[in-house]
C-alpha cells in the first residue's frame, strides 16, 4: 500500500506539476503575453530628455567621430542645398528622410514640432503625415496624440532613457549600457519601437508608440501580429526583426537580441558572425550556399512607404 501511494505522488508530479506554469519543476508554456511585464508611460507629457549635444560633451571621443553619420542620427537630415532633387515644387525642402532610392523631402512648418512633407504624387506639401505616421520613429520627444515632437531625428534618450545624473559616476544606471545587463526584453522593446514596422498602438491608433521610453514595456501599448502567415507575407528583413522580437517577448528566450549583432553606435557587421547559426539565418541567406552570399531583395513597409 505504502508503494502505492509513493508511486501514485511520483505520477502526480511528473504529469500535473509540468502543467503549471509557475512551478520551477515543470516546463514554461511556449507563448507568453507581451504585455504581462512591466510598466509604461502611455498618454502622461512628454518627458524631459538630455538632448545630444549635452551627451557629446562628454562622449566626443568614442560616440562624437561617429555620430554625425550614424543613421539614427540621420533619421531626419538636412539636404544639400545643391542637391538636384531641390527641383520645382521641391526647391523648398530643406530637410530629407529615407534612403536614396526612396528619399522622402520635408521642410519646417509654421506650427511647432510640425514638418510638411513633399507629397510628389499630388504635388502639395502635406502638412499631416509626418505627425500622423513618421514622427515616432523619425523624431525625439513625440506627442502621439498631437502628433508633434520636440527634436527632429533620434536623439540619445530615444534608445538610453532617462539618464540620470549619476551616470558620469556608474554608468549601469543607464539602459544598453555595457556597464548594464537588461534583460532581453528590455533590450527588444528599445529597439521594436522603431524596427517592428507593423505594430499599432492600441491607444493612439498610429503606427508608432504613445510615449515609449526607454525601460517601459512597449507591448504594453504597441499591438504586433506575430503570427506566422503575417510574418510570412513581409519582406526578408522586416521577417528577420520580427522573428527575432517574436523569440523574446512571446517564446521568452533570453539568448539572442538585437545587440547580439548589431551595434547601435558604428555600422558594423562583424558581431553577428560570432552568433550561432540557425533559422533565422536562411531570412538573408539561403541554404547550402556560402554564408558571403546574400539574397537580393527589395525592403518595402506599408507604414513607411519604402
Amino acid at each position: 500500500m505504502r508503494y502505492a501511494i509513493i508511486l501514485s505522488f511520483f505520477v502526480f508530479l511528473c504529469v500535473v506539476f509540468p502543467l503549471c506554469p509557475l512551478c520551477l519543476c515543470g516546463s514554461f508554456p511556449d507563448k507568453q503575453d507581451p504585455a504581462a511585464w512591466g510598466g509604461d508611460h502611455i498618454g502622461t507629457p512628454v518627458p524631459e530628455f538630455v538632448s545630444g549635444d549635452e551627451c557629446l560633451f562628454c562622449h566626443r571621443s568614442d560616440v562624437g567621430p561617429r555620430w554625425g553619420d550614424n543613421r539614427h542620427n540621420r533619421t531626419v537630415r538636412d539636404l544639400d542645398p545643391e542637391s538636384p532633387a531641390r527641383a520645382g515644387l521641391a526647391k523648398e525642402a530643406m530637410l530629407a528622410m529615407g534612403r536614396a532610392k526612396r528619399q522622402r523631402l520635408l521642410k519646417p512648418a509654421a506650427a511647432f514640432g510640425k514638418l510638411d512633407l513633399l507629397d510628389t504624387a499630388k504635388g502639395v506639401w502635406d502638412g499631416q503625415t509626418f505627425g500622423d505616421r513618421c514622427a515616432g520613429c523619425h523624431a525625439t520627444g513625440v506627442d502621439a496624440k498631437k502628433g508633434t515632437f520636440t527634436a527632429r531625428s533620434l536623439d540619445c534618450g530615444v534608445c538610453h532613457g532617462d539618464v540620470p545624473a549619476g551616470h558620469a559616476k556608474d554608468a549601469g544606471l543607464v539602459h544598453l549600457s555595457r556597464k548594464r545587463k537588461d534583460s532581453a526584453r528590455v533590450v527588444t522593446s528599445v529597439c521594436a519601437q522603431c524596427h517592428a514596422r507593423t505594430g499599432t498602438s492600441k491607444s493612439s491608433g498610429r503606427p508608432y508608440a504613445n510615449n515609449f521610453v526607454a525601460g517601459d514595456n512597449l507591448f504594453r501599448d504597441f499591438k504586433v501580429d506575430f503570427s506566422d502567415a503575417a510574418l510570412k507575407a513581409l519582406n526578408p528583413g522586416d521577417r528577420h526583426v520580427l522573428e527575432n522580437v517574436r523569440d523574446v517577448v512571446v517564446s521568452g528566450k533570453e539568448e539572442v537580441t538585437c545587440l547580439s549583432c548589431h551595434d547601435v553606435h558604428k555600422p558594423s557587421g562583424k558581431k553577428h558572425h560570432r552568433v550561432a547559426r540557425g533559422d533565422v539565418c536562411r531570412n538573408c541567406h539561403d541554404a547550402g550556399k556560402a554564408m558571403s552570399e546574400r539574397k537580393s531583395y527589395e525592403v518595402h513597409s506599408k507604414t513607411c512607404g519604402y
